[in-house]
């Protein structure tokens, strides 16, 4: 699967099998910009840019600390 940067219009290439069902952030290797997808089938659903935010830091549930809520040993 192909498409294009939502910040600068560059192709890039998703041809990975992990990105034919996929609901989360890209990156786009010529200008950095980070944008939120959701793919399926090999399809693009949706996708919009992530303007000033890191994706790394976006406190989406699947970025959160998976043990956050347990109790230490």
């Amino acid at each position: 699967m192909k498409m294009k940067c939502l910040s600068c219009g560059r192709e890039m290439n998703l041809d990975q099998q992990v990105f034919s069902d996929f609901k989360g952030s890209i990156k786009c290797f010529s200008c950095s910009a980070a944008m939120e997808i959701q793919t399926m089938r090999g399809v693009l659903i949706w996708g919009y840019p992530l303007s000033g935010m890191n994706p790394d830091f976006a406190a989406r549930p699947s970025e959160q600390n998976l043990y956050a809520g347990q109790k230490k040993i």
